[in-house]
């Protein structure tokens, strides 16, 4: 049995927690919860998932999808879907959604496993030992005797957490993510759009969807909006209101929509999905120190899916299995 720390709550660090759990876990993150980009924004009454959106029915053969039947975490469900809506194709599309969000997979998982946690800690710096023992340092806290440590973050922070344990320059090519910039509208009365989800509403629009599909319990018509990743590279740091309020024009003219907007907000996520992955550069699951104690890993390894931050982290505790043996 090994100390292993984790940083990062995400789906790619539950993995390994999952898959390591006959081992003394102890995960960290900086957030206050488990989930990283899956994540349900609450509103008064309103209820956004702004991050992840839903799992898709083509990646259902793997452990993702046995562990949310297994804590019956999540639900199947039909939906009319726009594969292209500036083109005018649509489809049925099955879609697996949390019971009460997004953000209930991850949570659930984290509460299933009883974890030992330090959630609201940011780890700023990782240090070794004369007896190759790992010490983590927030800005508050030191968190000693770890035989490995499992860096689950965003890879440039994983880059900058681990450069003096890891030697970087053999990495010719990083992985590089897509930023987008999500906004989320609500309305007191329905406005009755038929197209529940879909993809290029807009060329600034790349996906939309409804979320009373997901949550029974809201009474206002609650939407999110992702705005395209060549949008948000190019308006990174644009003001606020003035990126909701031409969201917020754009969706209502596409739909003629009269109502009165009864709640507007936007977020930005500087790594919302991969978009070059290590594994297609370096045809490797994960980054590595020397003495095999530090891993990198994340979404950014495989893909931009759940499922591909799931199986990354799946992948890596199969290795460290191996080395503990």
């Amino acid at each position: 049995m090994k100390n292993i720390a984790i940083i990062g709550a995400g789906m790619t660090g539950l993995s390994l927690a999952y898959n390591l759990q006959e081992n003394n876990i102890t995960i960290f993150d900086k957030s206050w919860r488990p989930g990283g980009r899956v994540s349900t924004r609450k509103n008064e009454n309103d209820l956004f998932d702004h991050g992840a959106h839903y799992l898709s029915t083509n990646h259902s053969v793997n452990q993702l999808n046995e562990v949310i039947i297994r804590y019956n975490l999540g639900q199947l469900i039909e939906i009319d879907f726009a594969t292209d809506y500036l083109k005018n194709k649509k489809t049925r599309k099955k879609i697996i959604i949390g019971r009460n969000g997004m953000n209930f997979i991850p949570k659930s998982i984290f509460d299933n496993l009883k974890l030992r946690s330090y959630f609201n800690s940011k780890i700023i710096k990782i240090s070794k030992n004369s007896n190759g023992i790992f010490s983590l340092f927030s800005e508050k806290e030191e968190f000693k005797n770890f035989d490995f440590v499992l860096i689950c973050i965003p890879y440039l922070q994983s880059k900058e957490l681990s450069k003096d344990l890891i030697d970087f320059t053999k990495i010719v090519s990083e992985p590089s993510y897509d930023p987008i910039h999500t906004v989320m509208l609500s309305y007191k009365d329905t406005n009755n759009i038929n197209i529940r989800a879909g993809l290029n509403l807009h060329e600034d629009i790349s996906f939309f969807m409804n979320q009373n599909i997901k949550f029974n319990e809201l009474t206002n018509d609650c939407w999110v909006l992702n705005m395209s990743s060549e949008y948000t590279k190019n308006n990174i740091d644009i003001d606020k209101t003035t990126l909701e309020k031409y969201a917020q024009s754009i969706f209502e003219k596409t739909f003629d929509i009269k109502n009165k907007i009864s709640f507007i907000k936007s977020h930005r996520w500087l790594y919302a999905q991969t978009k070059v992955s290590y594994n297609t550069i370096s045809k490797k699951n994960w980054i590595n120190s020397k003495d095999n104690k530090i891993f990198l890993s994340g979404d950014w390894v495989l893909g931009k899916s759940l499922s591909d931050a799931w199986n990354a982290g799946e992948k890596l505790s199969h290795y460290i299995k191996i080395l503990s043996v």
